[in-house]
């Protein structure tokens, strides 16, 4: 037996019933018309038409000018790790080790 010809919670006597249902389920006055939304104009994004020097964010080159930015600005990477206090001072023993009190 299908489950179209068994009895459910809700079961329709008659085809018309399902445009009853339709239509109490999904009327048109329940949709909400679409509004523009106000965005203030620091937080719009820069249009490509109005600049020339602008590389739009989908355009395949802006990857590439990016690449070549980071390249430019390189940040400062901590190394020193004060591992010649540690070497010099040996196992066991304990100290001001790195600014820290232990013990």
């Amino acid at each position: 037996m299908s489950r179209d010809s068994s009895a459910t919670y809700l079961h329709l006597h008659a085809s018309f019933h399902a445009d009853l249902l339709e239509s109490f389920c999904h009327p048109s006055s329940s949709t909400l018309p679409s509004e523009s939304i106000d965005v203030p104009p620091h937080l719009q994004p820069v249009n490509p038409e109005d600049e020339d020097d602008v590389v739009p964010d989908q355009h395949a080159a802006f990857g590439i000018q990016r690449a070549r930015e980071r390249g430019s600005r390189r940040e400062v990477v901590w190394r020193d790790l004060g591992l010649e206090e540690l070497v010099r001072r040996g196992p066991g023993e304990t100290g001001n080790v790195g600014g820290v009190r232990s013990g």
